[in-house]
């Protein structure tokens, strides 16, 4: 038997209405109808089980069901169990006379019952064909036109197919937080606009991945030219915008973008970063979950929500997720570092140290610096000695020259050991450019998709580890200097009371 192709869940709206045993099934209104009834299953359920008819009573094997099925993600034996349980209800419910049978240890497949196993003379009903011979060629003539117009349809409906399944793979690819995932995305995607250039959704997950900004820009110009409401490229353009200086302005284009397509994670991505960079730590919660909803094995929502656990203060169900998603992604530097912060700042030091010490799970990209400050300030926190604190300013101050991250880490950590001056001394370089303690990197990374440069870097001063810094006179100054305070009356919305420190609304 030749391989089944996959079926992309996006694909089922194309995909015609056919008979199978006793019931109708409608792949794009993910229903079956039979004798006794008619049930909707959910979009992985139908694939599932187009899946298991494609292969037309072949054993398909749970292996081959997780490639065509879930390609490029982690599921375990349980999301299987599921989907055939769901088939079997529905068909059950419906008297289709098809079952699925377990083939065990091997797989599973399609088994109609006998009743239902009609031949096709029976289907085509040949002695009910009355041959006339002129009849028949005017006859003729009208199928070879039908047939061409039906191969032109079959052909536009094999290239719609082609390019969701393309579409869908570069979704997964760019959700996956491999190193290279954006790589193969954009490579992926424009296979897609390859075989159909007028796909604007095609062109509007390149304008997402791409690296270059003019790209990006001229992709998601490009596919809102092909369709106006394309919400990819709706946000790549608001956030390259550089007249929304006003942050509400920005956060309403975004909430313009979610009313029209609610499970847009690009526009919920943003709007988690800068809500917990608000102290809007609940509304964050929210759209990280929504985020995790749409993409539910992208660990970019998985880590932060172990963080947004621990920020709560629910320090077991930090732990589990935290745990979770590094077992899904080992060595990703988001997840590996939310792992360590959680175990730094709720001063369980040697788990924190194993973690830093155990050569295969460090991302890759862990630079020596970064490692350095890290077992200086671990050291600090364990022993609390003033000595191993003054050793630990001395090598994360040096170290937050190097880079925005590094400096971010030396504000937390000394923040976390009492030592506020040296924080607002690294805060001064970090977030408004003056002082000793300038970073070298200056305008590169995320900040960069925001009009000011104190964009998306704020989030860490929201979380438990910086609650001494909060609390501290001097905070409320920083933030009407970089404009939070402005955001925050025009809203009249402030951080979440737990996270206020010394704020006082106004």
């Amino acid at each position: 038997m030749d391989e089944a192709a996959p079926v992309p869940v996006s694909a089922l709206a194309k995909r015609r209405d056919f008979l199978v045993g006793e019931a109708t099934v409608r792949p794009s209104t993910r229903s079956i109808e039979g004798p006794v009834g008619t049930a909707t299953i959910e979009p992985r359920v139908m694939q599932v089980f187009l899946a298991l008819l494609d292969a037309q009573g072949e054993v398909l094997s749970r292996d081959a069901l997780l490639e065509l099925c879930w390609p490029g993600v982690i599921v375990g034996d349980d999301a299987i169990n599921r989907t055939i349980a769901e088939i079997r209800r529905a068909l059950r419910e419906t008297g289709a006379a098809v079952s699925v049978e377990t083939i065990p240890r091997i797989g599973y497949r399609i088994e109609q019952a006998r009743s239902a196993k009609r031949p096709l003379r029976e289907f085509l009903n040949f002695e009910k064909l009355k041959f006339d011979r002129r009849k028949l060629l005017v006859g003729g003539v009208t199928a070879v036109a039908a047939l061409a117009a039906g191969g032109t349809a079959y052909s536009s409906w094999q290239r719609a197919s082609k390019v969701d399944g393309l579409i869908d793979r570069g979704k997964i690819a760019q959700a996956s937080s491999a190193p290279n995932g954006n790589a193969q995305a954009e490579a992926i995607f424009r296979s897609a606009i390859e075989i159909d250039p007028g796909r604007a959704d095609a062109w509007g997950w390149l304008a997402r991945v791409v690296r270059d900004v003019d790209a990006a820009r001229e992709a998601a110009r490009h596919a809102l030219e092909l369709d106006p409401s394309e919400a990819n490229a709706r946000v790549v353009l608001i956030t390259q915008r550089r007249d929304l200086v006003d942050w509400a302005d920005w956060e309403d284009a975004l909430l313009e973008v979610l009313a029209q397509a609610p499970d847009n994670t690009l526009a919920l991505d943003f709007l988690t970063l800068f809500y917990q960079g608000m102290g809007r730590c609940q509304d964050s919660w929210v759209t990280n979950e929504q985020l995790i909803a749409s993409e539910p094995f992208n660990t970019t929502g998985l880590h932060r929500r172990a963080i947004k656990h621990w920020v709560f203060g629910r320090i077991g169900e930090a732990d589990k997720v935290a745990d979770q998603t590094l077992r899904l992604r080992p060595r990703d530097p988001f997840a590996w570092n939310a792992r360590l912060m959680i175990y730094a700042f709720s001063d369980r030091v040697a788990a924190a140290l194993a973690l830093l010490d155990d050569l295969p799970s460090r991302p890759v990209n862990l630079t020596e610096p970064s490692v350095e400050s890290w077992r200086a300030a671990l050291r600090a926190i364990d022993t609390r000695s003033s000595s191993d604190i003054a050793k630990a300013v001395e090598v994360c101050t040096e170290a937050a020259s190097l880079a925005p991250g590094l400096a971010a880490n030396a504000i937390m950590i000394f923040s976390y050991l009492g030592r506020l001056d040296d924080a607002y001394r690294v805060a001064d370089g970090l977030f408004e450019g003056r002082g000793a303690i300038v970073q070298q990197s200056r305008g590169q990374g995320i900040k960069d998709l925001y009009s000011g440069s104190e964009w998306a870097r704020t989030q860490f001063l929201f979380i438990p580890a910086t609650a001494a810094f909060r609390d501290d006179e001097r905070f409320t100054g920083l933030c009407e200097r970089m404009g939070h305070v402005a955001y925050w009356r025009k809203r009249g919305i402030w951080p979440d009371p737990f996270v206020r420190g010394s704020l006082k609304p106004s």
